[in-house]
């Protein structure tokens, strides 16, 4: 698999980037059951009750998924999915720490995620798929380089290419 080529652990300080365990689970599954969580993803309630079936959900559906840390405290989750050889990967950013956010966290991890994809693995662009009311992650998107492809049932699909992205 492409993905075993992808650093295990990236940093750059303060941030961290490593596997997701299963100790991560509980975090994980509060945090996709905040409620600004389930307004931006369309759902009226969570995907799971429990953080096991969430965190298993969260294996079968990711290829490469991160916890984010700051200063050794975790803040999100990055993960990778729908992975096509030498074309494409799909990105899912949660910043789920709300004191957190709008400090320049994400677009850094975004930025050492992609450096390392580059780096070390076959594919050419990161696709981002975001809601269309969902201003916040939209300008977040613009604001890391990422184009507009289309609008298809409410979800705007960006795209940003790694051959031609310069070093941030």
């Amino acid at each position: 698999m492409f993905y075993v080529r992808i650093p295990r652990y990236m940093a750059t300080p303060p941030i961290k980037l490593r596997p997701v365990r299963i100790l991560d689970g509980p975090f994980l599954s509060e945090g996709f059951k905040r409620e600004d969580f389930l307004v931006v993803n369309n759902l009226k309630k969570p995907i799971y009750s429990s953080w096991l079936p969430v965190w298993w959900w969260i294996k079968r559906t990711f290829a490469c998924t991160y916890c984010i840390l700051i200063d050794s405290r975790r803040i999100g989750f990055i993960g990778l999915y729908n992975l096509k050889f030498r074309k494409s990967v799909e990105i899912g950013l949660f910043i789920f720490e709300e004191n957190t956010r709008h400090l320049g966290y994400g677009s850094k991890v975004l930025n050492l995620l992609a450096q390392n994809l580059k780096k070390f693995s076959f594919v050419d662009e990161i696709i981002a798929k975001v809601r269309f009311d969902n201003r916040v992650a939209l300008s977040f998107c613009e604001k890391n380089g990422f184009k507009e492809l289309y609008i298809e049932d409410k979800i705007v699909t960006m795209s940003s290419n790694l051959v031609n992205r310069s070093r941030e």
